[in-house]
């Protein structure tokens, strides 16, 4: 599990674009602490930090343990970000340039 939460951490942390501190800030801990989990150093985070990370990243607790296998990580943190507050027809415009964009 460890190696996978630090893997998870660290790209999705890239991701965002998000500095250690960014992320320290928005759950709670030292800067030190995210980057011992990022490298693997932490091998045992508690279940509440990484409820915080999981919720600071829009993704699943599984997603960032490892334990659930997602075809595009972006693409699942954005869904999560805007699924419910999407209307059908901002949706159909989504899709539409999604389309577009895969022709390319």
């Amino acid at each position: 599990m460890t190696l996978s939460i630090a893997s998870t951490l660290k790209d999705l942390r890239a991701r965002s674009r998000q500095s250690l501190q960014q992320v320290a800030d928005a759950v709670g801990v030292s800067k030190a602490h995210i980057w011992e989990l990022e490298t693997g150093r932490s091998r045992n985070p508690g279940i509440e930090l990484v409820r915080k990370l999981a919720d600071h990243f829009s993704v699943t607790i599984a997603f960032l343990i490892g334990d659930e296998e997602v075809e595009d990580p972006a693409a699942l943190q954005f869904f999560r970000e805007f699924g419910g507050d999407i209307s059908e027809g901002d949706w159909e415009v989504l899709r539409s340039l999604a389309e577009r964009l895969k022709q390319k």
